[in-house]
């Protein structure tokens, strides 16, 4: 595979998969195997569209992939090497929407691009897992404290949790 291109590494530094299943691991080394395959063929495609830019659907029907795996591997691609004012990924999001989708353009061809049209990539959300043990991991940090302190803090941590929901 190509150092290149890489599947999202998000859940412990894997593409993610079901801790007790063998067969669940496996497929999540399958996919990581396979990632760079894939993500090459998707950008070929994305950059035959040129400034106009390829939707999710538009690539899946040359491509005759998934649409999860088209759709997961743009995001990957808008995300790696995306720093916010610093760089962008190999993909940029268009605020052209085709059939209810954003178009993306390679980021080469982003210069030929107006800058009226360019998009930023949707935030980066935290699985619920994770979330989850950072909350578990705040209540453990003070659950010894006063009373009254405890209360306030877990209210404020139930509004903060409640608003991301």
């Amino acid at each position: 595979m190509s150092e290149q291109y890489q599947p999202s590494l998000e859940y412990l530094n894997t593409t993610g998969y079901v801790s007790d299943s063998d067969t669940s691991a496996t497929h999540a080394q399958f996919e990581k195997q396979r990632a760079g395959k894939i993500q090459t063929l998707i950008l070929e495609t994305i950059t035959e569209f040129g400034t106009n830019g390829a939707t999710s659907p538009e690539v899946e029907q040359e491509i005759g992939m998934a649409h999860q795996t088209v759709s997961a591997a743009i995001r990957n691609m808008e995300l790696d090497g995306y720093e916010q004012g610093v760089s962008r990924g190999k993909v940029t999001k268009l605020k052209t929407i085709r059939n209810g989708c954003h178009a993306y353009v390679v980021t080469s061809l982003i210069g030929f691009v107006p800058d009226s049209q360019v998009m930023e990539p949707n935030a980066r959300r935290a699985s619920w897992k994770k979330r989850l043990s950072e909350v578990v991991d705040e209540i453990e940090s003070v659950i010894d404290y006063p009373e009254p302190f405890l209360a306030n803090h877990l209210r404020g941590l139930i509004d903060e949790i409640r608003n991301e929901l």
